[in-house]
């Protein structure tokens, strides 16, 4: 029995051939759109560490590498450097294995030095193809449930939209996450709606790959048990069977697809549980969990239930929401907040789409109820799971969401412009501003905020991390410093611990970031004055890793308007500063880094220099004691740590907590 195909009355004009080119030509939009920007920006955060880590996967079965996901898109992305022969660099001395990994992908990535481009785009050439996947996937499904009207509408809020544009191109698990899901749930759909032994096996492949792809797509089970049950419950006329038959029919493919997708994750480990060597071990990492999640995930390790690097993943994972600070329309939170994902939703969506989503309860669209409810359900599940997790990541968590959103917007649309003349004209209008507030903010479309929000110049004045500088404008440094060329100039840059800034002829002194402090990566030491141009990191002028107040660093920029701006992301100051902070926890970091390597006579010496620039900081009176202790002087140890404690705990504590719980509680040592 051929497909049945929603036909509405404007659509009967828009032959399928015609619906098909023009979408084929919006992809073409799109991936030029990718490639184009992919081309301009330098690496992003999270991408050297997925690549050199699926490298190590392919090359070594090394999984205890970068474990905080499942690693079938790291080793997609690694596939094509398989054949050119990278040099591996060596280990480095940052024990945690997140510098440890991130240092090691980065020097990977520049291993032949200026010629890391066709090293990177390799790799993210296999993330576009993910993007343009779901893409041809959005259309197919938004023209089977709502017509090839709806489905252009559809493909060109996709192809236009910002969020999915900056991470369509990069090195993560995000867009690759997006597809798999979305494949999951369109061939669960076609499944429910014509059960056949072959539909069953395209939903059971898409779900186990959803599930390997990344942590969160475990996901796809819940979400898919919730269509089942929709599917029995509501009365469908021309649906097979009884509801007791579908109700049985269901349950069984549910079922199914929770026993493949448990083979698919020992599979993708190669059926091995894999003893990790690697610090911490996950009991103490996993200290910071709830008693129940602690217990679970140390009961399946302990018991060999799951691959150990699957269960260490769900450990860094879960512990974001008690480790990361948040920042959010201009405040800094200690910890997440239940209205990060709303407000980051809000902003970094184009108002045409939001728009539209407000219209859809007045499309008239109630004859479509099914389609309605089975594309709006996992984007409902998925929208609340984020916000109680609290994993306040960024507003890319939220991109496996947005294919639904836009499959029902697409649908509002061609509705709403259907009724009258007058309706087209407001529709296309829409439309027309949404694709300008688009490529407004090329090539660099991380940094773009909607209109409401002052758009992609103040961007960062409302979020940061992967929805600011994510360190993707080292290119654009470049460009801004041959053009403005200085060289008495220092660079802030928020990214990958172990960059060589001759790689892209920037010729600036490196200043310690944020990043760069918590993982404990050293960069050369600095005077308390400096001068000349200084290019500082939006993220950490907003400083949610650094605190508030007087713990951040870069606060003596905060409230100075700029020189300039580059890439919506890098503030430029020219003059003579003060950052004697500044100086004193780059002293303090290369004092840690000096205890690691055993170097103490050089670990006192620089923590002496820490406190002499800085003695009211509580993480540098904190190093002064560790070096002090590890060199015998036990009453100077002593004295500091009670000075860092006190001053822990009377200024900003609840931004301070891991000093103090350091002080209370030393850590484990590797």
């Amino acid at each position: 029995m051929p497909e049945p195909k929603f036909v509405s009355p404007a659509s009967v004009s828009l032959s399928p051939r015609r619906a098909a080119l023009l979408a084929a030509l919006l992809l073409a939009v799109q991936a030029s759109l990718l490639i184009g920007s992919g081309l301009q920006t330098s690496q992003a955060f999270d991408e050297a560490n997925h690549l050199g880590a699926g490298l190590m996967y392919l090359k070594h079965g090394d999984f205890s590498r970068n474990p905080e996901h499942p690693p079938l898109v790291k080793m997609l992305v690694a596939l094509p450097l398989l054949s050119i022969g990278l040099k591996e660099p060596p280990t480095s001395h940052i024990p945690l294995f997140k510098g440890n990994d991130s240092t090691f992908g980065t020097q990977l990535l520049y291993s032949r030095g200026p010629d890391w481009q066709p090293i990177l785009m390799r790799g993210r050439a296999v993330i576009m193809l993910f993007t343009l996947t779901l893409g041809i996937l959005l259309f197919l499904a938004t023209e089977e449930a709502f017509g090839p009207l709806a489905a252009l509408f559809a493909l060109f809020f996709y192809v236009f939209q910002p969020l999915l544009l900056a991470n369509g191109n990069i090195i993560t698990t995000d867009m690759a996450l997006a597809c798999l899901l979305f494949a999951s749930v369109y061939t669960f759909y076609r499944l429910c709606r014509r059960p056949s032994p072959a539909r069953f096996a395209l939903c059971a492949v898409a779900t186990c790959l959803t599930i390997v792809c990344k942590h969160s797509g475990i996901l796809v089970l819940p979400i898919l048990s919730l269509l089942a049950l929709f599917d029995v419950f509501l009365p469908i006329a021309d649906e097979p069977g009884s509801r007791q038959q579908r109700l049985r029919r269901n349950g069984l493919a549910i079922c199914a697809l929770l026993v493949i997708g448990y083979i698919g994750i020992w599979a993708i480990y190669g059926f091995r549980y894999y003893e990790l060597h690697i610090f911490p071990p996950i009991t103490p990492w996993a200290a910071q969990l709830s008693p129940f999640k602690r217990g679970l995930l140390l009961f399946l390790n302990r018991h060999h239930l799951f691959p150990a690097p699957y269960l260490y993943g769900w450990v860094d994972i879960l512990r974001i929401p008690s480790t990361r600070p948040s920042f959010i329309l201009g405040h800094i939170y200690p910890s997440s907040r239940w209205f990060f994902f709303p407000a980051a939703f809000a902003i970094k969506t184009t108002l045409g789409l939001l728009v539209f989503l407000l219209l859809l309860p007045f499309a008239r669209l109630i004859n479509q109820r099914r389609q309605l409810v089975f594309f709006a359900i996992p984007a409902a599940f998925f929208f609340t799971v984020c916000m109680l997790s609290m994993m306040n990541g960024g507003a890319r968590y939220l991109i496996p969401m947005y294919p639904y959103l836009i499959l029902l917007a697409g649908a509002s649309a061609a509705a709403i412009y259907q009724r009258s003349t007058l309706s087209r004209i407001a529709v296309s209008t829409l439309l027309f501003l949404s694709l300008l507030s688009t490529l407004h903010s090329y090539p660099d479309f991380f940094a773009y905020s909607n209109e409401l929000f002052g758009g992609p110049s103040h961007a960062y004045r409302s979020l940061t991390d992967s929805d600011g500088d994510w360190g993707q404008g080292l290119k654009f440094t470049s460009t801004y410093l041959a053009q403005h060329p200085d060289s008495n100039c220092w660079f802030d840059y928020y990214g990958n611990p172990g960059m060589d800034f001759a790689n892209f002829n920037i010729p600036c002194k490196q200043l310690l970031s944020s990043f760069g402090q918590v993982i404990g990566s050293p960069t050369p030491p600095i005077p308390s004055t400096i001068s000349g141009t200084i290019l500082v990191s939006s993220d950490d002028i907003d400083g949610p890793y650094w605190g508030p107040g007087n713990l951040n660093p870069y606060a003596v920029f905060r409230d100075r308007k700029p020189d300039a701006l580059i890439g919506n992301i890098i503030l430029v100051y020219h003059g003579t500063f003060d950052v004697p902070l500044l100086a004193a926890q780059t002293n303090a970091t290369l004092a840690t880094a000096m205890l690691r390597q055993g170097k103490l006579p050089q670990a006192l010496a620089f923590a002496q220099a820490a406190v002499h620039q800085a003695p009211a900081s509580a993480n540098v009176q904190e190093t002064y004691g560790e070096a002090s202790f590890a060199s015998g002087h036990i009453p100077e140890g002593q004295k500091a740590m009670a000075t860092a404690l006190t001053l822990a705990q009377s200024n900003y504590p609840d931004y301070q907590h891991y000093v103090i719980d350091e002080i209370q509680h030393p850590p484990p040592h590797p």
